[in-house]
């Protein structure tokens, strides 16, 4: 009996170790350096001199690779180590004993047993409520690490998803929305009534956290077989998701391929994509209309604020939607949220750092269209000075592209008539919308009062030319 606790106790411990260690990210580190390797080699656009220099960076990797990985799974084993150690028999005779067959098949058993309900532990069928760690498993964080945490590894599975299904996939039409703005503006909403449609494909919580592979990771997955128990996100604001909602998860595409180029350490800066960046972004649209069965993709992506002139000039067949609030209301629940999610918990952090949030919380880099706004980050006059800084940038990029539009957020949820502008925009036909409600006036906390005039102007004169743009007499 003591034998079989020891190996039973032994067993359960490596496996907490198994999921608490980066092995499984170093093991495919390792993969996506070979493979990068083997397209080197492969290349013939890269001359042999090149070649030279090049594959013994890439050989080092590997090898340091290997060595971790060798070393990490020592320490996992460690808990059988000890155990052989307390053994009465002695180490070797417990050495002997492990290689009995029924042994081996015992060890496996409990820890393939205990990964498998560690994954199932405290979650069932929900999803994630951006970043509420609370609702993930050991083995579901382990899994965003590796998935999320390494852009060679996003590369790697966004390269076979490509590879596997983008023949496949339906041309790009073009005809696509995009929802974007400074967060809290009500872009969540707006881009659910779209996707409610049913004219439109887009991300969802199922897609995570392999976000770049979705036809793969579809065919690996139960996640997207069935909607799930639906909860209120983490944000508190009443909104209510399962694996089937949309969000706002293809900035890891940008930040994976790109995000050196335009994510600072002091904020987030304008962000200018090539052609080729652009037309793989393209290539993941198309991919999540051959999952989902659909002809046009919706996507809210707040950060797209930084590369709308670029996508709005590359893509003019589609809609840019840019929802605009009236600037108090929105400085507070930036604010609100900012506090809300500023002691937030390690791994909600690197969450929301994977998914390019960095909005608000204890992860918040600002938008920098021109100098880092300043004060106290818990008044209304930061968030102010970030209202003005982005929406201003906004006005110039919307007066230059007509297929920019702004949506008067209060108008939207007050009038059914302004919804029934944005789908006729968008060229849809639109019933009622299941989700704008009124927005609730409430007086506002102590702010600069230059501020909020300058904002207010700025706020008057983009809501005029977002009515005008969608037909109404504002």
């Amino acid at each position: 009996m003591l034998f079989w606790g020891l190996v039973v106790v032994a067993a359960l411990l490596a496996s907490e170790a198994f999921l608490r260690l980066p092995i499984m990210a170093k093991i495919v580190g390792v993969s996506a350096n070979a493979q990068k390797a083997m397209k080197v080699v492969r290349s013939s656009r890269i001359s042999d001199h090149w070649k030279e220099r090049i594959l013994p960076a890439y050989a080092l990797r590997i090898g340091l690779g290997s060595v971790t990985f060798f070393l990490l799974l020592c320490a996992a084993l460690i808990p059988i180590v000890i155990a052989g150690l307390i053994y009465p028999g002695g180490f070797w005779a417990w050495s002997e004993e492990l290689l009995r067959p029924l042994v081996i098949v015992v060890l496996c058993v409990v820890s393939l047993g205990y990964i498998w309900l560690r994954s199932k532990s405290g979650r069932g069928d929900t999803a994630s409520t951006a970043g509420a760690s609370h609702s993930y498993s050991a083995l579901d964080q382990t899994l965003h690490r590796l998935a999320l945490g390494s852009n060679a590894v996003a590369e790697m599975t966004n390269d076979i998803e490509k590879g596997m299904f983008l023949k496949s996939a339906p041309e790009d039409s073009g005809k696509h929305v995009f929802v974007t703005g400074l967060a809290r503006a009500g872009s969540t909403i707006l881009m659910r009534e779209i996707h409610q449609t049913g004219q439109f494909g887009s991300l969802t919580y199922a897609d995570m956290p392999f976000v770049l592979a979705p036809n793969l990771w579809a065919k690996l997955s139960s996640k997207g077989s069935k909607p799930g128990v639906k909860a209120e996100r983490a944000h508190g604001d009443g909104i209510e998701v399962d694996t089937q909602s949309p969000e706002a998860l293809d900035e890891v595409y940008w930040r994976t391929f790109d995000g050196k180029t335009y994510i600072r350490e002091d904020g987030l800066v304008p962000h200018e994509p090539d052609a080729e960046l652009i037309d793989g972004y393209r290539d993941l649209a198309r991919l999540v209309l051959r999952k989902t069965g659909k002809g046009r993709y919706v996507s809210k992506n707040n950060n797209n604020i930084l590369r709308i002139g670029a996508l709005a000039e590359a893509m003019p067949d589609a809609d840019f939607l840019v929802p605009l609030r009236q600037p108090l209301d929105h400085a507070a629940s930036l604010r609100n949220q900012h506090l809300r999610f500023l002691n937030s918990d390690p791994f909600t952090r690197d969450y929301m750092t994977w998914l390019g949030h960095h909005e608000f919380g204890a992860t918040h880099r600002p938008f920098l269209f021109g100098p880092r706004p300043e004060g106290d980050l818990g008044g209304l006059d930061y968030w102010l000075q970030l209202w003005i800084s982005v929406y201003s940038a906004l006005d110039e990029a919307e007066a230059a592209h007509a297929n920019i539009c702004f949506v008067p957020y209060e108008a939207l949820s007050a009038d059914p008539a302004v919804w029934q502008a944005v789908a006729a925009r968008i060229g849809v036909a639109a019933g009622e919308a299941s989700e704008l409600k009124p927005v609730k006036e409430k007086a506002p906390d102590p702010h600069d009062a230059a501020l909020a005039a300058k904002a207010a102007a700025l706020h008057a004169k983009l809501m005029a030319r977002g009515f005008a743009k969608l037909g109404i007499n504002g």
